[in-house]
């Protein structure tokens, strides 16, 4: 049985007894580990440790179980908590409010059993990946190194590079591969140095096994900029590369427009009906509101410029970690798979906020955003001219980022740091917004 398996054991046998005594030792012993090994295996792979999560489930557990009865001391004390006020506690930790105001606020959903051999089916070893790369010409000694995200906080699980010239990538969305391919080629036909694919060795793009795809491309040449280096002394020089790099880009995506399909989104209706009463929510439950004066200014005045705003197709995750620098210099962009058609101030927007989301790293990051942000406009401007409602758009921009994001993140719990993280910054941002925006 592999480690997997027994780990997907270990966690069959957790769920099957939530509602009795549990010890680490006993659920190791069930598998043949150790406790040290079992301990170091479980945070490994599940992402948090074996106690933190047991006691999860068993919140996940008894807060639906409490939703569909009304009866919270009793159901906290069947699954485990010796007191009311030791589930309250447990309970906040976890979802940041009380379990009566979570349930004011949410409804509850039926806890889904954890499937590690799903997993595990999507994730690639060398040896899987040196047999699927004998579809391309490449040379077998080169090697298979992991690739990051996240500004580098998190490996990729999709992404590998091969060498220092190719990046190999599988995943399941082919028409999302299909308008990144589309927009690199034509990217690639102004100049400009992008991810194409590298024929296999029957002259296809990529190839297809079951439900997923394998593609090789090149590489672009250069890294992205650290953190710190972002935020030292020349820090608004590199924002207006940044700023410069994304015009030009926007400029070569724009003469492609026509012949680019990709989906239109129209960012308005995405926040008004979705992002921003789930942010409303989200920050009532951690117990950090917005004022209202915030939902009403963004609702009154954003309406009357977004129809005025520019559009086209744009990169979509134009972050920091998609920017690849060589000495000193930008070389091109990585990753146009969520390439979409959507307000081009977007893109300038979202490289901002992806660094200030970073800015728990420095010194005095916070204080240190607001020229970086100035600077990324500035650069862009100088390539593609923003007009005077775009000018006036950039706040509510960023708003709809954060609430988008901060939205998105309610179901994605392995980013929990960084949904506090994003919390705190559009908190900063409103409250600091006469000293933000004087640009």
């Amino acid at each position: 049985m592999s480690t997997i398996e027994l780990l997907q054991k270990a966690i069959d046998y957790i769920e099957e007894n939530l509602k009795i005594e549990l010890s680490i030792s006993e659920v190791a012993k069930r598998v043949g580990f150790s406790n040290y090994h079992f301990c170091h295996l479980f945070s490994d792979v599940v992402g948090m440790p074996v106690a933190a999560y047991i006691t999860k489930r068993r919140i996940l557990h008894a807060i639906y179980e409490i939703s569909q009865t009304g009866k919270m001391v009793d159901t906290a004390l069947l699954y485990g908590f010796d007191t009311h006020a030791g589930f309250y506690k447990a309970f906040k930790r976890e979802f940041g409010c009380s379990p009566s105001k979570f349930l004011k606020l949410n409804t509850a959903k039926k806890p889904k059993a954890v499937c590690l051999l799903e997993e595990a089916k999507r994730m690639l070893t060398n040896t899987q990946i040196k047999e699927i790369l004998l579809n391309w010409e490449l040379d077998r000694t080169l090697k298979i190194e992991p690739t990051f995200a996240a500004g580098g906080a998190m490996q990729s699980r999709d992404t590998w590079n091969i060498g220092n010239e190719f990046i190999f990538k599988t995943g399941k969305n082919i028409a999302e591969l299909r308008g990144h391919i589309a927009i690199s080629k034509a990217l690639a036909k102004v100049g400009l140095v992008t991810p194409c694919p590298i024929p296999t060795k029957q002259g296809e793009e990529f190839i297809v096994e079951g439900d997923r795809f394998f593609v090789v491309t090149n590489r672009v040449p250069g890294s992205f900029l650290p953190v710190e280096e972002r935020y030292q002394e020349n820090r608004v020089e590199i924002a207006i590369q940044y700023g410069e790099a994304i015009g030009k880009l926007h400029q070569a995506l724009l003469a492609q427009d026509d012949m680019l399909e990709v989906n239109d989104t129209n960012m308005l209706e995405v926040v008004m009906n979705w992002a921003m009463p789930q942010t409303r929510t989200v920050m009532e439950q951690w117990e950090c509101p917005l004022p209202e004066a915030f939902y009403l200014e963004y609702m009154e005045n954003f309406p009357k410029l977004y129809n005025q705003l520019p559009r086209q197709v744009i990169h979509r995750d134009a972050n920091p970690s998609n920017i690849m620098f060589d000495e000193g210099h930008i070389t091109g962009f990585i990753d146009f798979t969520i390439s979409e058609r959507n307000v081009r101030l977007f893109d300038p927007c979202y490289c901002a906020t992806g660094i200030l989301s970073e800015s728990r790293e420095v010194e005095d990051g916070y204080e240190k955003w607001p020229e970086i942000l100035k600077g990324i406009i500035k650069g862009y401007d100088q390539i593609a001219q923003l007009t005077d409602e775009e000018k006036q758009a950039i706040p509510y921009v960023i708003y709809s980022i954060q609430m988008i994001f901060i939205a998105w993140l309610v179901d994605h719990e392995v980013y929990k740091d960084c949904a506090l993280q994003n919390r705190e910054m559009l908190i900063w941002i409103w409250e600091n917004k006469e000293d933000i925006f004087k640009i």
